[in-house]
């Protein structure tokens, strides 16, 4: 009874080998291409130049898609008002993506929860990292089938994830956001447990259209003013989450192409006596109309324009630099911990049991072509930014993160 599971791990451990040998001997780099750190050949994501944008701001509640599924409006909101119809869309399945994540983190831990479905396979994901040891405590990603989860179209109301005795259980109440999970390791001892309140220290936050086409776009709210409170606890040991920890919401519902890259970065932390936050990005779609670059302080939102990247792919510890064209955020951001992943072709061999359990052959033979790149810093940033009403404030020691991802799915 086990033959036929057995001849098709077979089929599909030729079908990697195959593939292996195949990268392996495409080594001929294209003009826009550079090897970086771990040896991976990445195109460099080209940083905005410094004219100026539109940053369109919509003040009250709008649809975002028109009756013919093209989109409505693009530009940036302080409030979730984009209201997305989602029967309208004409769209192939697979290229509707869906998610809300958190990376959550202080000076000593960090970690992330996310809950995704990216059309052809959906997700829980849980990480606690350890910054001074350089350690990855533990990272785990748990795979289910697309139209698994249920995902609100508006970012109040509550998500979960569950496979078998496994969940992470995302909670909405005013003002705050109460999230629980409890996720298996590797063996059947290996547990690790959060429960956490993330605070939402102010009322706005980032909105954000961004269109591929017409009809294809990126709608994403970006809360980086949550305070972290709770705590994990993973092989009798506990990670509590106090004083100066912080957390970010990324909430995400697009229509996507099949190949992307990003840039993203937050951080937290008091200035002057307030919580200040913000929130950086670039690398896909267009955004002429809004970018997703912005300071949150004192309750509220000061819109920037673009804000250039510079960053050293040959080592990502070093320091990296961000100044923004307005003249508005000069900053400099000094890792003290990376978060490396690339999950590739071979790569996606670590969930062969996984793919196995939950699809069919030739879905896996899709799912194999899903590539994921991920260089994310964590550190410091240092510097300055001037707020709408010219006030300059000095930035020293703000914690946060930037990550570079390139994606296929």
């Amino acid at each position: 009874m086990f033959q036929k599971p057995f001849q098709n791990l077979i089929r599909i451990g030729i079908l990697l080998l195959m593939a292996f040998l195949f990268n392996c001997s495409n080594d001929n780099l294209l003009p826009d291409q550079v090897i970086d750190q771990h040896g991976k050949t990445i195109q460099m994501i080209p940083a905005p130049d410094v004219s100026k944008t539109i940053q369109k701001e919509f003040t009250s509640p709008v649809s975002l898609l028109k009756p013919d599924g093209t989109l409505n409006v693009t530009g940036w909101s302080r409030y979730p008002n984009f209201q997305i119809d989602e029967s309208l869309m004409k769209v192939e399945p697979k290229r509707y993506k869906r998610w809300e994540h958190y990376t959550f983190y202080n000076e000593d831990f960090g970690g992330a929860i996310t809950i995704t479905d990216i059309g052809n396979l959906a997700m829980g994901s849980i990480e606690l990292l350890e910054f001074k040891s350089g350690k990855t405590i533990f990272s785990k990603t748990e795979l289910v089938r697309p139209g698994s989860i249920f995902f609100p179209t508006n970012t109040t109301d509550p998500i979960e994830f569950t496979k078998g005795n496994q969940f992470i259980r995302i909670q909405k109440q005013k003002g705050k956001r109460i999230i629980s999970y409890s996720i298996q390791g590797d063996s059947a001892n290996d547990k690790i447990v959060g429960n956490f309140e993330f605070i939402e220290k102010a009322d706005e936050a980032l909105a954000i259209i961004t269109p591929f086409s017409e009809s294809n776009f990126f709608y994403e709210y970006k809360m980086p003013s949550l305070i972290c409170k709770g705590t994990i606890v993973y092989q009798q040991s506990i990670y509590d989450f106090k004083e100066n920890s912080f957390a970010v919401l990324d909430w995400g519902r697009g229509i996507w192409p099949e190949k992307n890259k990003w840039l993203w970065a937050a951080g937290a932390g008091m200035v002057g006596g307030e919580l200040l936050s913000l929130n950086l990005g670039y690398g896909f779609g267009d955004q002429s109309n809004a970018t997703e670059n912005g300071i949150v302080y004192k309750g509220k939102v000061h819109k920037l324009d673009k804000v250039i990247w510079k960053y050293d792919v040959k080592d990502y510890k070093k320091p990296w630099q961000f100044v923004s064209n307005d003249g508005r955020l000069e900053l400099n951001f000094t890792p003290v911990y990376l978060l490396y992943s690339d999950i590739d072709l071979m790569g996606m061999i670590g969930f062969l049991k996984q793919l196995v359990q939950n699809f069919s052959i030739s879905e896996i033979f899709e799912l194999l072509k899903t590539e994921a790149y991920l260089n994310k810093a964590f550190g410091t940033y240092s510097g300055y930014v001037i707020l709408d009403n010219g006030t300059k404030l000095e930035v020293k020691n703000l914690f946060g993160f930037a990550e570079q991802m390139y994606q296929q799915w």
